[in-house]
């Protein structure tokens, strides 16, 4: 199966820190009898352990943990989690979550000041920020009231080193797999008559591109403006708007082995390398559509999914739309590595704070979450799994983006975030800011490239005073 071949391939990549330590703070509660919810199932698996192997027994009654994360979709996965473990642990979770733009700045000051957070889901980026801060507590520390089915080695290797690890210390799982993918319309690079009308135009076959200079090439004969024959009117899609702009970019700078910054958090973007990527970016904004700069995860996602664009780089959550019902484009869609290679890498953890008052209630429920049987809970809220045995269980597999997401994870350079403590999104700001004002054609790329190399390094002296 390609999936195993993939993982296996994964495995060479990193090495699993090892489970070891002592003891966890935090007490257990009132013990009260549980009744837990009936056994559910999910993509043909019947969910038999959803008491972490018996370890949660009604020993936590009486008690509250707050798990702050993003709106939408990871605050729904964990309400459904949220659901079976109070009916065996005895507990009350409670979900505090703040909408995109405030998310970090609110759980930032809460860490820091009220410390009233007892876990944290949030972007990989800010994971390793607060862990450099000394605001999470390691996984080890909880060694002795650790589901003994744990597990480590079941998730996938590289995603539990760059996901949970600090400096080689384990602070969090790994709870959202993310990387960009290019999807693709399927039905129109298998048309005939299409394969027949671009050959006779350019002179090469129609296929799936796979370096920056044939996406450009194939998106600018697709667009309806330059050619009135195409059958889609933009020939690429991305969202764009200021939250996201930078990963245009991005995704073409992995073909140029370039990254925002080195292994030594240093910045390097100023230079010849990372030009190219914009220069091919700037190629690409007159093959999409006008309101590009305006297209947030819902207005993109929409397009596409009305059959405007070819083709389209996106998180693995456009699936869903793009085979919801109504949708104009289900099982026409295709999917593959992005241009150029090296794909950005997104990814959420899952953590316990060193605030915590019931920090031992608080990592039953971060481990609760991401184990084998409640990963499957948490698919539909677009939540795709981090372990490698449930890419093989009941339908799951059936996803034929999943080959496409495990090979896109061991081939991404960088993450979405700029990943230097205490400074990422501050860093993620200036580089929209400056994203922004290249495609808006207010500024040139050396321009753009000066400003981010020097806005970043004097974020980043700061903390080094």
């Amino acid at each position: 199966m390609r999936i195993k071949k993939i993982i296996a391939s994964m495995l060479a990549v990193c090495s699993l820190a090892a489970f070891s330590g002592c003891g966890a703070n935090g007490s257990t509660g009132k013990s009260v009898k549980v009744e837990p919810l009936p056994t559910p199932e999910a993509y043909g698996v019947k969910l038999e352990n959803l008491d972490s192997s018996g370890t949660l027994k009604g020993q936590y009654g009486g008690k509250t943990i707050t798990v702050a994360t993003r709106t939408g979709d990871f605050e729904e996965a964990l309400k459904e989690a949220a659901k079976y473990f109070e009916a065996v642990s005895g507990a009350k979770v409670v979900i505090q979550s703040f909408p995109p733009g405030n998310d970090v700045e609110k759980i930032q000051l809460d860490l820091s000041t009220s410390k009233t957070f007892d876990a944290v889901l949030m972007p990989v980026a800010n994971i390793h920020s607060y862990a450099a801060s000394g605001y999470l507590r390691k996984i080890n520390d909880f060694k002795k009231v650790a589901d003994p089915d744990l597990d480590l080695d079941d998730f996938i290797p590289s995603v539990l080193d760059l996901y949970g690890k600090y400096q080689g210390e384990l602070y969090a799982f790994p709870y959202k797999p993310d990387s960009q993918i290019f999807f693709y319309r399927k039905d129109i690079f298998d048309d005939p008559n299409v394969q027949q009308q671009f050959k006779a135009a350019t002179g090469k076959d129609l296929k799936v591109p796979t370096t920056n200079a044939e996406m450009i090439e194939i998106a600018d004969w697709f667009t309806k403006s330059k050619n009135p024959s195409s059958p889609v009117e933009y020939g690429y899609l991305s969202q764009a708007f200021d939250q996201a702009g930078r990963l245009t970019w991005m995704n073409r700078a992995g073909q140029y082995d370039q990254t925002v910054t080195n292994a030594k958090n240093e910045v390097t973007v100023d230079n010849e390398n990372t030009k190219k990527a914009m220069a091919d970016v700037l190629k690409l904004k007159e093959d999409t559509a006008p309101q590009w700069l305006q297209l947030g995860w819902d207005e993109a996602n929409k397009l596409f999914a009305d059959g405007q664009a070819l083709m389209m780089e996106q998180w693995p959550g456009l699936y869903a739309t793009v085979n919801a019902d109504g949708s104009k484009v289900k099982d026409k869609v295709g999917f593959a590595v992005t241009p150029g290679g090296a794909p950005v890498l997104g990814g959420w953890s899952i953590a316990v704070t060193s605030g915590s008052k019931e920090a031992e209630l608080a990592y039953k429920f971060v481990e609760f979450a991401t184990s084998k049987d409640a990963e499957l809970l948490k698919i539909d809220n677009t939540m795709d799994p981090t372990r490698q045995s449930n890419f093989d269980r009941g339908t799951v597999g059936d996803n034929p983006q999943y080959p496409v997401l495990l090979e896109s994870l061991s081939k991404g350079k960088q993450l979405a975030d700029v990943d230097i403590p205490y400074i990422s999104s501050k860093a993620n700001d200036i580089l929209e800011q400056e994203t922004q004002a290249l495609l808006s054609g207010k500024q040139d790329i050396d321009t753009t490239t000066k400003n981010i190399q020097e806005q970043i390094e004097a974020e980043a002296a700061k903390i080094k005073k």
